[in-house]
């Protein structure tokens, strides 16, 4: 039994992270057609066009998402503190072996319903419940369902925990107490919002400590590199200071301050260079209306049809549409396939409004498509520094209130326009006008 879940006697070999093991439960899942479906589908979207080395897939990223996570739960299990003793499964029980079985099959699901390119033109094509939608409809899908009749079949699945629903569980995990509420009304319990925030976490999730350490490796941006082994070996299960004693956060001993402010400062340039570098949302900019103009949201419902389009159908579908000028998205296919005439991205500085830009392109008489832009909506940000941080004497402090640094590393979203190369100069002089002003 303990063989089954702790014993891996498999092993792939990952550029950041070395030897991931793996079990027989996994690799059934690593080889089914939606999860090899992620070998064509790039991390970073069309940014290889800006940095070449970008053309790792989520393949590789959910692989180290398990590795991550697997080592972030066995801390948060062997370093509890007396006051939340009660609350952690011990290391080796049947609820400790079945939540590690939980985790690490979530976050193998976790980037399963993801669009090609991944997040380009997910906001257009999914709305606002995102891939984590298409993700459950995968897990639930006859693809997998080998997979978790095989799990639930096997020894290792124990009689004691069969209470649980685990294909829900993993599902749950999968995507979050977030998106999980939004599409089914539902909340999670304690220790599952502590469990699905080892991959989800805006702060501590293993998805984003993955990503910023396998761009930055795929690009060469090394902004995007902090010392994750300590952030992971300070990680633990606090008191929160806000919300009562009685509620338990995931937080870190103090040993891991510089950790978590390397972690948001990485995260900051990163998108600095990389996530919100104009170049790449120029092309992005390109390739989003391609893809409105080929897929609807109607076509994607279906989940052999969802599955059966990866990168390499949307690129020789470009390479058509190229050169065809009858075909939908014939301008921006030339933009990205010869790289010729593409917009010019551009952030807006934060006092320019929309109706400021709708004035500009009336007064130029641009022409539908000559221009547009994307604002995002004026929202309080979530509290992402609120995490307990454990200090000496057993004392509990907000992580704010624990580094001056974190505070200062800014946070806002940017607002963007897209202008056609014909119209480029005007609108330059026009933004430069209005800062002046």
């Amino acid at each position: 039994m303990v063989k089954d879940f702790l014993h891996a006697d498999k092993k792939v070999y990952d550029s950041v992270h070395g030897f991931i093991p793996f079990d027989e439960f996994e690799k059934e899942l690593l080889d089914s057609i939606p999860f090899q479906r992620l070998h064509y589908i790039h991390q970073l979207g069309i940014a290889y066009q800006v940095y070449p080395g970008a053309t790792h897939t989520r393949f590789e990223h959910s692989l180290g998402v398990m590795m991550l996570a697997s080592l972030m739960f066995d801390m948060i299990c062997k370093s509890v503190r007396p006051d939340v003793f009660h609350f952690v499964p011990r290391k080796g029980s049947s609820d400790f072996l079945y939540w590690r079985r939980v985790l690490r099959m979530a976050s193998l699901c976790h980037d399963l319903g993801h669009l090609p390119f991944s997040h380009v033109a997910e906001k257009e094509l999914l709305g606002p419940l995102g891939h984590e939608q298409m993700t459950l409809k995968v897990i639930d899908s006859a693809y997998l369902k080998p997979v978790w009749d095989k799990l639930l079949q096997s020894p290792s699945y124990l009689p004691d925990v069969t209470q649980r629903n685990l294909i829900e569980d993993i599902k749950k995990i999968s995507i979050g107490e977030a998106k999980w509420k939004a599409i089914t009304g539902q909340t999670f319990s304690p220790w599952e919002k502590i469990v699905s925030e080892l991959i989800t976490g805006d702060f501590f999730g293993a998805d984003r400590i993955d990503y910023l350490l396998r761009d930055a490796k795929s690009t060469g941006v090394a902004y995007g590199l902090f010392d994750y082994h300590q952030l992971i070996e300070t990680l633990r299960i606090l008191p929160s200071v806000d919300r009562g004693s009685d509620e338990l956060q995931l937080g870190i001993d103090e040993n891991g301050l510089e950790a978590c402010e390397a972690l948001l400062l990485a995260r900051h340039f990163m998108h600095r260079r990389i996530y919100q570098y104009s170049s790449v949302k120029a092309y992005n900019f390109h390739l989003r209306r391609y893809m409105q103009a080929n897929y609807s949201r109607k076509m994607l419902e279906n989940v052999d049809e969802y599955l059966s389009i990866s990168d390499t159908d949307v690129i020789s579908s470009l390479n058509k549409a190229a050169k065809d000028a009858k075909l939908p998205g014939h301008e921006d296919a030339k933009c990205l396939i010869y790289r010729q005439h593409r917009f010019r991205a551009i952030a807006l500085p934060d006092s320019l409004t929309e109706k400021d830009l709708r004035d500009f392109k009336i007064k130029m008489k641009m022409r539908e498509g000559d221009i547009e832009w994307e604002f995002f909506a004026s929202e309080t940000p979530p509290d992402r520094l609120c995490f307990p941080v454990s200090r000496r004497h057993v004392i509990i402090q907000k992580a704010k209130d624990a580094s001056d640094l974190l505070l200062k590393v800014p946070s806002k979203k940017t607002n963007w326009v897209y202008v056609s190369p014909k119209w480029d100069l005007e609108l330059v002089n026009f933004l430069e006008s209005w800062i002046s002003h």
